[in-house]
């Protein structure tokens, strides 16, 4: 899916880049239900939500030509994150590739601890929520995902993750976060 840039009270929104396509099941408010497609992504790991720029500057890297191909790759949206197990493996970021990229084969990476992988295609309950940069907002919003998820008896497989959509400078009243849980359908 592709937008238009535009320009809201002097600032760039980020609605321009291609973003995964998908099909909404079902929607209530902030919450759908979301078939998807298979999504290829470059990942790099992440030790924590406090230090992800470490790893945006790999996948940024990345796409701007430092890798195997010294191919440019435009930016996609949005970029996923997982916060990992606190007991367990770390975390990880990931750029979804654009669909042209995904099709002719991406190129490998050269920098360290970065992967080609994709988010397999399936169904996933999807909650937008505000207070992307805060630990607590981030927990609200798993916490109310998990709760619609009982609700509408629905039945979780894996771990949840994010969807951020917009740049870090986007205001927080204009940004798109999601969080995203596999469902069995």
């Amino acid at each position: 899916m592709k937008a238009l840039f535009i320009l809201v009270g002097g600032v760039l929104s980020s609605c321009a880049i291609e973003k995964p396509d998908y099909e909404t099941v079902s929607r209530e408010g902030n919450f759908e239900v979301r078939k998807y497609p298979s999504i290829q992504v470059v990942s790099a790991p992440m030790d924590d939500m406090a230090k992800r720029d470490a790893s945006f500057r790999k996948l940024f890297k990345y796409i701007s030509g430092e890798n195997a191909g010294k191919q440019k790759i435009a930016m996609t949206s949005p970029v996923f994150m997982d916060e990992g197990k606190k007991d367990a493996a770390a975390g990880k970021m990931s750029f979804m590739l654009p669909a042209k990229v995904a099709e002719k084969g991406a190129p490998a990476p050269e920098g360290e601890g970065l992967a080609v992988t994709e988010i397999a295609g399936g169904t996933f309950a999807v909650l937008r929520f505000k207070g992307w940069s805060k630990e607590e907002s981030r927990n609200k919003a798993a916490e109310t995902l998990a709760a619609l998820i009982t609700g509408n008896k629905l039945k979780p497989e894996g771990a949840t993750f994010f969807a951020f959509y917009d740049p870090p400078w986007t205001p927080e009243l204009m940004r798109r976060n999601e969080i995203w849980q596999r469902i069995v359908p």
